[in-house]
């Protein structure tokens, strides 16, 4: 919030909702995920943060790549707390 009024949220977030929806309007963000595509992370110590999807494990795990400090480094986390990017989207 920024006041009494919201902030808004980065372009392209709300249509990659919509985007991710299956066709009971459940969102269902891990269908659309692409080895060496880019993610928004959604939850975490590094919430808002854009990563490169390296790896799909299992039980619905994923390691993602972050850029920090000079270096890539990976992370694991659910792949329900990641949205997939499109190139408009960075």
């Amino acid at each position: 919030m920024c006041g009494d009024r919201p902030n808004p949220v980065p372009h392209g977030v709300v249509e990659a909702l919509v985007e991710a929806t299956d066709a009971l309007g459940i969102l269902q963000f891990g269908r659309n995920l692409q080895l060496g595509g880019s993610v928004r992370l959604l939850a975490g110590p590094f919430a808002e943060q854009i990563a490169i999807l390296h790896n799909l494990g299992d039980a619905g795990r994923v390691q993602v790549l972050l850029h920090i400090l000079g270096r890539q480094v990976a992370i694991s986390t659910k792949a329900n707390n990641l949205l997939p990017l499109q190139q408009d989207q960075l």
